[in-house]
């Protein structure tokens, strides 16, 4: 039993420490060159989607759809660059293209000469219109890690929200969206994540715009309450919540 309990704890440690980590650290950031745009870099809403043939459908929960949909647009922010007037790849090319974003390193801008020319599309949320079930099957390779940890993180609450806002504006300052998940202590079932991606001025402690690809058509709105230490979200009046920065 003692030998089992030391491998558990062994195991959490790896998970927490390793590269499936949810938090990294702040420096070394490669600015991104222009302001994200809400309206053109982020997904268009999901239409509904065939099953795959041994009847599964890849992220079906919504909870990890909106994980691996705010790890699509920042990637595709950092990495890509859409060509309208070019000729549309063809279906071979474009999963190769996706691939190629979503595999770049998601802690720096790629310079505008080795970004991913994806052609035939004018923006994000075109190609996604056309292709949302690619990129989020294609999303659930590189997410799949991710996704399952904060699971398992959110049983040991020590989250320093200051320290979550200093790590939010420090990326933000970069030109980095930021991927975080939300969540409220003792409710695992409690899963939303956001791609923060503007500070937003006003009173009451500092506030933040971000993309909820659960809820896509406006921009969500995140305060911190310095004196709780703790998020609360201009659409959920249920109380306030926790945020944990990903990697």
């Amino acid at each position: 039993m003692q030998r089992l309990t030391l491998t558990l704890a062994a195991s959490l440690a790896l998970l927490l420490f390793s590269g499936c980590s949810l938090v990294r650290p702040t420096a070394g950031l490669v600015p991104g060159p222009r302001a994200f745009d809400f309206a053109t870099d982020t997904l268009a809403e999901p239409v509904p989607e065939n099953r795959s043939p041994d009847n599964r459908e890849p992220l079906a929960d919504p909870a990890l759809r909106g994980w691996a949909d705010a790890q699509v647009a920042r990637q595709f922010f950092l990495h890509a660059r859409f060509e309208p007037a070019a000729q549309p790849p063809t279906s071979a090319q474009r999963i190769a293209l996706v691939r190629e974003v979503l595999g770049r390193n998601p802690r720096e801008a790629s310079p505008e000469a080795r970004r991913v020319v994806v052609p035939g599309y004018a923006n994000l949320r075109e190609f996604s219109r056309l292709h949302g079930y690619l990129l989020r099957t294609e999303s659930w390779l590189v997410c799949e890690c991710a996704s399952r940890a904060p699971l398992i993180t959110r049983a040991f609450d020590t989250t320093d929200g200051v320290a979550e806002v200093a790590r939010l504006n420090a990326r933000l300052a970069a030109n980095q969206p930021v991927v975080v998940q939300l969540y409220r202590k003792h409710q695992l079932r409690y899963q939303r994540a956001l791609l923060v991606f503007a500070p937003r001025e006003g009173e009451g402690g500092p506030r933040f715009l971000a993309y909820d690809p659960a809820a896509a058509r406006r921009p969500v709105e995140l305060t911190f309450n310095a004196a709780e230490g703790k998020f609360t979200l201009s659409d959920d009046t249920t109380g306030a919540v926790g945020l944990r920065v990903a990697r």
